[in-house]
């Protein structure tokens, strides 16, 4: 968003979907991301997620400059799917559809979708299209403050489909956990992925009824 670096290094605000607004300086922009900075953490946000930028014109308070340096090769375009690649094995916390927050690191980036480890959720696969943006954590911070003897960065050999769907249908006739698990309705087992719609069969065996492309994550019990 070539617009945009006219605010570098003013204040600003972001809304993004969901109705979220977020406050901070505009630290870069790359062709589908920008970089916040909200006076505690820095906030890559997707640029398909920002439905308005303004400039900040009001009384509230405002935000301290960032007093460190942020680190970016000047000679690289900046990218989501760069950014991502860069943030395997760091710990860092995403976020979803409907502002849910998932902690852990990035183990892999597919066509469509990120391979997320979280010691809450084990291997979970998240949608990039409803990924709206992460943070990476401050150095020697680990999530819950477990100890990285308990939650080790591993490599991860399992074979991986190129796309979401195709992911999904290797859990074919499984238990699997869609968005995290909040609608039992989305917790059952799989059991055909069709013109976009995914059947599941849920705990009273009923059949469920699932739109694919709105579909954040998938775990596996």
């Amino acid at each position: 968003m070539e617009l945009l670096k006219d605010f570098i290094n003013e204040q600003i605000y972001i809304e993004v979907s969901g109705n979220i607004l977020h406050k901070g300086i505009l630290i870069a922009n790359g062709t589908d991301i920008v970089v916040l900075y909200n006076g505690k953490d820095f906030l890559y946000i997707p640029t398909i997620h920002i439905h308005k930028v303004n400039k900040k014109v009001d009384d509230s308070s405002d935000i301290s400059p960032y007093d460190g340096k942020w680190e970016k090769d000047s000679n690289e375009t900046m990218s989501f799917r760069k950014v991502l690649n860069n943030a395997r094995g760091l710990f860092s916390e995403i976020t979803i559809a409907n502002n849910q927050t998932i902690h852990g690191y990035v183990v892999s980036v597919m066509n469509n979708y990120v391979v997320f480890y979280s010691p809450v959720f084990k291997t979970i696969y998240v949608s990039l299209q409803h990924l709206k943006w992460l943070i990476p954590y401050k150095d020697q911070q680990t999530p819950y403050a477990l100890s990285k003897e308990n939650l080790p960065v591993n490599p991860f050999n399992m074979p991986l489909a190129r796309t979401f769907e195709e992911q999904l249908k290797k859990f074919m006739n499984q238990m699997v956990i869609l968005d995290l698990g909040h609608d039992q309705n989305k917790i059952g087992q799989l059991q055909t992925i069709e013109n976009n719609m995914v059947k599941l069969i849920t705990a009273r065996q009923i059949q469920s009824l699932v739109n694919l492309r709105h579909i954040k994550t998938i775990h596996i019990p």
